[in-house]
Parts: C-alpha cells; sequence; structure tokens
C-alpha cells in the first residue's frame, strides 16, 4: 500500500460512518427504479412522503453514488453550510464497478455524474420540504496525489489527483441527518435489472420484515406508482431474470412467483 492511502486509511478510520445511503434516498423514487431512465418532471407521493423531480437519474447512477460514498477515503461536512465533500479515488471506484470482462468506461463514467449535477429534488415530511440539486461540483484534490507508474517505455510517471465530489444542499442534509445505511453495493450492482435493484435498495432501510412476506405488487408500486397490468407482468419477468441472485447469501430475497409473495431477510 502506498503511503498516502496507508494516511487515508489512518484518517479515515478516525471518521463516524457516513453510511452507503439513507431512507429517503432509498425509499423514495428519487432514482428510477430501472437502468435506463428517462428525463423526467414528475411529483411522486407515497407513505414515506413526497418528493418533486427534475432530471434523469436510474439505477446506475445510484450504482456509482454508492460506490464514491463505500469507497470514499475521506470526507468534511460544512454544517453551517449543510454541505458534504467527500474524497475518492476514481480509478478504484470504476474497477469496483467493473463487471466480468466489461470495463466501466470513463466516458460513462463522467455521463452519470453530469447527470446527477443536472438533476435537482425537494423531498417533503409533513411542513418540511428541502429542495436543491444532488450533486454541485466534482474537483480535483490539491492535497492528495497519487503518484503512477508505467511498465512501458513510452509513458512516463504522472500524479494523478483524488477526486472531490460535492454534494448539493439537500443531499448533504439527507446524509447528515437521516438514519444511514452501510453495505456493499456490488452484489446489488449486478443484478441485471433496475427494479430488482431498487427492491433491495428499499428493502435495506428495514430491519425486520413479515415473517408471512410481502404482497409483491403493492411493495413494486411503492417503487413504481400504480401500475396497469401489462407494466406489472413485464416488472415480474424483470425479477424472475434476477430470481437465483436474489436468493444469494449477500442479498437473502426469495420471491414466490405463484403466490407472487416475496420472503426477505435482508442484513444491512
Amino acid at each position: 500500500m502506498l503511503e498516502i492511502e496507508r494516511k487515508l486509511l489512518t484518517l479515515r478510520k478516525q471518521q463516524p460512518d457516513i453510511g452507503t445511503a439513507t431512507i429517503s434516498l432509498n425509499r423514495l423514487p428519487i432514482f428510477q427504479p430501472t437502468l435506463r431512465p428517462v428525463y423526467q418532471e414528475k411529483t411522486f407521493e407515497s407513505r414515506h412522503g413526497r418528493i418533486n423531480f427534475r432530471g434523469k437519474l436510474g439505477q446506475n447512477h445510484k450504482n456509482l453514488l454508492e460506490t464514491i460514498l463505500y469507497l470514499r477515503k475521506l470526507y468534511d461536512l460544512d454544517e453551517e453550510k449543510m454541505c458534504l465533500s467527500v474524497l475518492y479515488n476514481e480509478y478504484e471506484v470504476k474497477r469496483y464497478l467493473t463487471q466480468g470482462s466489461t470495463t466501466y468506461s470513463h466516458e460513462w463514467y463522467q455521463k452519470l455524474l453530469m447527470d446527477m449535477m443536472h438533476a435537482t429534488f425537494s423531498v417533503e415530511r409533513g411542513k418540511e420540504a428541502r429542495s436543491r440539486t444532488l450533486i454541485k461540483d466534482k474537483i480535483p484534490s490539491d492535497n492528495y496525489i497519487r503518484r503512477t507508474k508505467s511498465n512501458l517505455p513510452a509513458l512516463k510517471e504522472g500524479n494523478i489527483h483524488y477526486m472531490i465530489l460535492v454534494f448539493g444542499e439537500l443531499a448533504s442534509y439527507l446524509i447528515a441527518k437521516e438514519l444511514k445505511f452501510t453495505y456493499d453495493p456490488r452484489p446489488i450492482a449486478a443484478l441485471k435489472n433496475g427494479i430488482s435493484q431498487a427492491l433491495v435498495r428499499y428493502l435495506k432501510t428495514f430491519t425486520r420484515h413479515p415473517a408471512a412476506g410481502y404482497h409483491l405488487r403493492p411493495l413494486i408500486e411503492i417503487l413504481e406508482g400504480p401500475m396497469e397490468n401489462k407494466r406489472w407482468w413485464k416488472i415480474r419477468e424483470y425479477l424472475k431474470e434476477d430470481a437465483e441472485m436474489l436468493k444469494s447469501e449477500s442479498i437473502n430475497i426469495m420471491i414466490d412467483f405463484k403466490r407472487d409473495r416475496l420472503f426477505c431477510n435482508v442484513n444491512t
């Protein structure tokens, strides 16, 4: 391990955990339950609150955001301005999100970040309402730089800056003030369908689950809203594609499609 990494690891251990996700970020569909999001200007309301949203965010964006928070090196929170900034290693994040032999491209990474910078949303609970951008900026760190070496004669040694992701006021508030959850995002990101990923994230915000299981359609409608039967049957097909991975030890969800019930032992 490089000296800079050892220093950052020591400093991180001295900081409280800020989690991988919060209740609102997982229970409200700020991130659409799909891997193919479309631009939306919408209002969505469920028993968990009401959101007004403008932008194009899906579960691929959530995978990236959670990985940055999970692998972060350090964070800084200005509570007066409610501004959270997180230091991370871009290469490490992209490598962690790589599935199989397919490399997580830098262009895709940059596009997802830009989508998050352009998105705005508000969360309302009772009389309380807050509205801001999700991500304000991404800037290179002047204080933390790692040196690289190349085995190829044509390439010289170089310096690569760690990056700082600056969250908007509302996202900073949620991460600072809400109940937080820390979990490895990789098993969720490996699921084939966005509705499966959103469902797992939602269930991770509960410490207890009914022994008799959940009725599947009402559970999905918390994330999707009311559905026509055609959409409902399509979602069932998506969930069937992920059924085996959902049953894995890292996720622990079993769906009985004959009775449309879901049984869960998700651990945070």
